[in-house]
């Protein structure tokens, strides 16, 4: 069906009981009418952290013909950074689901990264580097989108045996899932995004061979080597971009939407203009693919207006990573007139922790949409840096494409929990009142400095002053920790019926070890109060209840496969077709959740560290285990213990060849409902 005047997609609902029709402008917004029905007028549920298509054998029809439109020509969906800390080692049925998924989910522009190291495998050797050197320098799956950002490479000093050489087989296996990706993006009507090329080159080894080459050299990235960058302006520069498009098309075919940034985070441009540089990337993307579109991502100081004002700005689209907390569009009078979308990161790292923003796009966005200064808003960006938890901000900011107005956030609440349990149970609706009041209340105008959910202290290295595991997350609550609470207590009085459901099992543990980690900051306090007043017995007494808290906290997320270290190790060995490459696989996969890498340890450490059974039981509590020994040994000296190997002793751990659990055990509800009782029996 045609979209009608003033919209770019449309889809209808139609049809009487048993005999539902679907009509729509695009394969998306096709998904989107049935993923629209299945919510709205089926009551079911699609998650990616379970589903609920109990439905009746006779389909319910609307009551009348339903039609949704969008004005949004582009919903983008990706950070970068997903590749690492998500998706490094999904399979086929992984990426099956999460594209269908994406699709129902409205998005049409959908960041697609998997396997394209094996263009800069080919590319390199025809500039003079010999295939190991190249094979060194490209970093493990984990750790790619760091490099493609131009930022790290796989030559990190000390770690080689673990970070590189990445085996020629694992590049083709990959370059075949990701070509297997993009041919199923396009089936969805989902345009695949792919990297352009920027200049990154393997720094050092390839300025000396070749020497007549204009190749600057590059700061460091918290301890790690950038790739340097050939100068858009050299004459090696078009060479090269134009074999990087051609191997590209080889193996994953062309696209209309291409996306990379100069100098992120950093860099150094020498003497080269920045405008020469972005039309030096501009012209060579549409001398291979004319017409294409080069997605920007706004971040920091990117991108320019000397740059905007440089290239095309018709065939830019400029992603506002931040809109819902740093806004640049605002500053930037729109870009300056280039196109660009409204987007959310809410989660950094992947670093878990209830917590999310639904003001933002169910209320400030409509705004935005009708803002007289919005300039050319053309969409929506979803751009989360870890994904598949607080599956409540990605259900809201999806429907946000087909709506026009703002959100009452009390009523769709009410509606989310009864289509995640099938039910409008009184109690569960109660949890999730108090969580729209906390955990998803925050917003731009009352947020305290740092990024993501206050986190959990159990991932923190161990100090009397804790205030973060990560060095970029808040130092102080984002809500008031007893006004969470009672969400645990209503959620335990659901329906038992509502037990077994993987949504709500995966809910209650959440919110479980959400107030076992709250109670685990009040019980620091405490601590640190005690050693202050050299009472040792009250500091062992309260480090016990610490360690004991971590206990629960590891016992509960280990009923749940989403909530164990095991599954994800699991995913990185099968990869592996050596011994050795799966521990260097296994390695990278706890690495990047725990140091990043040794190098990046001072400044990265913990950045995206997780509630996990394996890494809460294995590698934090033994780490406040072993400090809590000592603080009571120092307590009549006042001098607490510092520990200095933290970094290599979790480099250790991350390449130990133990196994962690892959499979859940317990029951969830039954575990849940004990912490709650012993917690409510606490007289201190």
């Amino acid at each position: 069906m045609e979209p009608p005047s003033g919209a770019y997609d449309v889809f209808d609902i139609s049809g009487e009981r048993g005999a539902i029709e679907l009509a729509a402008s695009s394969p998306v917004a096709l998904m989107s009418g049935f993923h629209w029905w299945l919510k709205h007028v089926a009551g079911g549920h699609l998650s990616t952290n379970g589903d609920r298509l109990d439905l009746p054998r006779q389909l319910p029809a609307p009551k009348r013909p339903i039609t949704k439109t969008t004005s949004l020509t582009d919903r983008y969906a990706y950070n970068f950074t997903v590749f690492g800390y998500t998706m490094p080692y999904w399979h086929w049925e992984d990426w099956e689901r999460e594209l269908d998924l994406l699709a129902a989910s409205g998005y049409n522009r959908v960041l697609s990264m998997v396997g394209q190291e094996i263009i800069w495998y080919e590319l390199f050797q025809g500039f003079g580097l010999t295939e190991y050197e190249v094979r060194q320098w490209i970093a493990q799956p984990a750790h790619q989108p760091w490099q493609w950002y131009g930022e790290i490479t796989g030559y990190d000093d000390g770690e080689s045996a673990y970070s590189g050489p990445v085996s020629v087989e694992l590049m083709r296996k990959r370059a075949e899932l990701g070509k297997k990706i993009n041919e199923r993006m396009w089936q969805l009507g989902i345009t695949p995004v792919l990297p352009a090329f920027i200049g990154h080159v393997p720094d050092r080894v390839f300025a000396e061979r070749n020497p007549f080459a204009k190749v600057i050299p590059q700061e460091d990235y918290g301890g790690h080597l950038r790739p340097w960058w050939l100068a858009a302006t050299d004459p090696l520069w078009p060479q090269l971009a134009e074999q990087f498009y051609r191997l590209q098309a080889k193996h994953f075919g062309t696209s209309t939407h291409y996306s990379n940034d100069l100098m992120h985070e950093g860099g150094v441009l020498g003497d080269v203009k920045i405008g020469d540089a972005g039309r030096a990337v501009q012209g060579a993307l549409t001398k291979a693919v004319p017409n294409a579109t080069w997605l920007l991502q706004a971040w920091q100081g990117n991108p320019r207006k000397e740059l905007i004002e440089a290239i095309d700005k018709d065939r830019v689209i400029v992603l506002d990573l931040d809109s819902d907390d740093g806004p640049l569009w605002n500053k930037t009078n729109a870009f300056w007139g280039a196109p660009w979308a409204w987007g959310t990161i809410q989660n950094f790292g992947g670093r878990l922790g209830m917590f999310g923003n639904l003001v933002e796009p169910g209320r400030t966005l409509p705004a935005v949409r009708k803002a007289a200064d919005r300039g050319r808003l053309t969409g929506t960006a979803m751009v989360l840096e870890g994904t598949y938890h607080n599956p409540v901000v990605g259900d809201l900011l999806a429907e946000m494409t087909w709506r026009d107005e703002p959100v009452e956030l009390d009523g769709w609440i009410a509606d989310y929990v009864r289509r995640r349990y099938g039910s409008s149970d009184q109690n569960a609706l109660t949890a999730w009142r108090v969580l729209l009041n906390t955990a998803y209340s925050y917003k731009s105008t009352n947020h305290t400095s740092g990024e993501g959910p206050h986190e959990t202290p159990f991932a923190a290295e161990p100090s009397l002053t804790v205030t973060s595991a990560s060095s970029f997350a808040p130092k102080t609550w984002r809500y008031p920790p007893e006004q969470f609470e009672p969400a645990l207590a209503a959620l335990l009085r659901v329906h038992p019926m509502l037990r077994q459901l993987k949504t709500y099992r995966y809910d209650l543990v959440d919110v479980t070890r959400q107030v076992l980690a709250n109670r685990a900051r009040r019980v620091l306090d405490r601590v640190r109060a005690a050693y202050q007043a050299k009472n040792r017995l009250e500091v062992e007494r309260l480090g016990e209840r610490f360690l004991h808290y971590a206990d629960l906290t590891d016992r509960v997320l280990g009923t749940h496969e989403q909530w164990m270290l095991g599954p994800w190790e699991q995913r990185a060995k099968a990869w592996a077709g050596t011994p050795l490459e799966e521990e260097v696989l296994v390695w990278n996969a706890r690495s990047i959740l725990t140091i990043w890498t040794i190098k990046g340890c001072g400044v990265f450490h913990e950045y995206a560290n997780r509630d996990w059974h394996g890494l809460m039981g294995d590698y934090y509590r033994a780490r406040w285990q072993r400090w809590f020994t000592e603080l009571a040994k120092t307590v009549d000296l006042g001098v607490p213990p510092v520990f200095t190997d933290w970094c290599s002793r979790a480099d250790n751990w991350a390449r130990r060849a133990a196994v962690h659990p892959a499979k859940p055990i317990g029951d969830t509800y039954t575990i849940a409902a004990g912490i709650a009782a012993e917690l409510a029996g606490e007289n201190d």
